[in-house]
């Protein structure tokens, strides 16, 4: 049994009954305010909310670790934590994690995250096992998705004497990937110059890591953030399950009416980047909301977690489905998309992949001049460049890319 919390708040418990065991249970507190809600799709009631059989509920499987994070992790405490399962891992990183919700074990308190120099980390980034050495500082307070290397860190710089959490997501690569946080820091760039919101990121000196800002986190504390796996009442092994005219309609389900336009604006044009810089993980995990409470205003995240997939993967394919299909879509198709899905004109659609092609030419740009200064970074850059030259010839040819 895990009490759930929001910011500081117990709202509720989640356990599994001796009488369903392959399942668990939520309920709130007696006194809960609906503001304090879980997640925008489980309102405050007094019934209690069974999950899927063997999986926690939606929110609470979002943030679990994935990987070699979770690999570590199992490895450590298996052995001292009976019936190791996804409760037990909750348990472990629960107290620090994505988002406004904490878990504990009854009675516990919060937990400090470690403060880190990341002045010093991006400058002197090629000293050996120093991932190593954040995986063990930083593994427990790393309540964070994904299949890559990562652990969420707390800048000691920051100087928010009252703010003891995570305030940054630190990211490395293996040698299956090598060169992958290059890869994703030139990704952003391309997303940054096309007008996409996105957080703020740093490459550290050797390209040995990306540094992320948390954009959940504000002055104030931790904002709600729900992936559109839990949009659609998804777990994380489901994250490939569903396609991108899904994610509008979920974004008109969940996203404040005043807030729609410009989230379905943003989502296209994210979607259009990713398939011009052959992004194959641009899965359900990978597009989120924000909010500061469960009845205030609710728009959609900053753009994050874009990869070049086929540099590594030449085959890879799009991770849900456009138009029926996974195959790369032509920019035909995608102004096709825009039109029904997000209701925008031909013209329109046309202005936002010219948007994304010049922010292409702008990051394609920098990251030839990084690999003229990187040797280590050629092969992978090289191959990068090569996907993005497609891309822009097939997505978004219609903007003049044909380059």
């Amino acid at each position: 049994m895990l009490d759930v919390h929001v910011a500081s708040q117990k709202v509720g418990r989640v356990f599994k009954p001796e009488s369903e065991p392959d399942k668990f249970h939520f309920g709130y507190e007696d006194a809960c305010p609906p503001e304090m809600a879980v997640s925008l799709s489980m309102p405050v009631v007094r019934e209690h909310y069974a999950s899927a059989n063997k999986s926690l509920h939606p929110v609470f499987d979002m943030n679990l670790p994935e990987g070699a994070l979770a690999e570590r992790l199992r490895l450590e405490f298996s052995k001292v934590i009976p019936r190791y399962d996804a409760l037990a891992l909750l348990q472990i990183v629960g107290r620090s994690q994505i988002g406004r919700l904490r878990f504990a074990l009854p009675g516990d308190s919060a937990v400090d995250v470690p403060g880190e120099n990341l002045n010093d980390l991006l400058a002197h980034d090629g000293a050996e096992g120093l991932f190593e050495s954040l995986l063990n500082r930083y593994a427990v307070h790393s309540g964070v998705s994904g299949a890559m290397p990562k652990v969420l860190v707390r800048n000691a710089d920051l100087g928010r004497v009252t703010h003891r959490g995570a305030t940054h997501i630190v990211k490395a690569w293996t040698p299956e990937h090598p060169r992958l946080a290059e890869n994703e820091y030139f990704c952003m760039r391309a997303a940054l110059h096309s007008g996409l919101e996105v957080p703020e990121f740093e490459l550290s000196q050797s390209g040995q890591f990306l540094v992320v800002n948390r954009f959940d986190l504000t002055d104030s504390g931790y904002l709600g953030f729900e992936d559109f796996c839990v949009l659609n009442a998804k777990t994380a092994i489901q994250k490939y399950d569903g396609s991108y005219e899904n994610i509008t309609r979920r974004i008109q389900d969940f996203v404040s009416p005043e807030n729609v336009r410009p989230a379905l604006e943003s989502f296209f044009k994210a979607l259009a980047l990713s398939c011009a810089l052959k992004n194959g993980d641009a899965h359900l995990k990978n597009f989120g909301v924000l909010y500061d409470n469960a009845e205030s205003a609710v728009r959609l995240a900053p753009i994050y977690d874009l990869v070049t997939t086929t540099a590594y993967k030449p085959a890879d394919i799009l991770a849900l489905t456009l138009g029926g299909t996974k195959r790369w879509p032509s920019a035909k198709a995608l102004i096709s998309f825009a039109r029904t899905q997000c209701h925008m004109t031909e013209s329109h659609a046309r202005t936002l992949l010219a948007q994304v092609a010049q922010g292409m030419r702008q990051a394609r740009e920098e990251a030839q001049r990084h690999m003229d200064q990187h040797a280590a970074f050629q092969a992978v850059g090289t191959a990068m460049l090569a996907q993005w030259t497609q891309g822009l010839a097939h997505s978004l040819q219609t903007a003049g890319s044909s380059d």
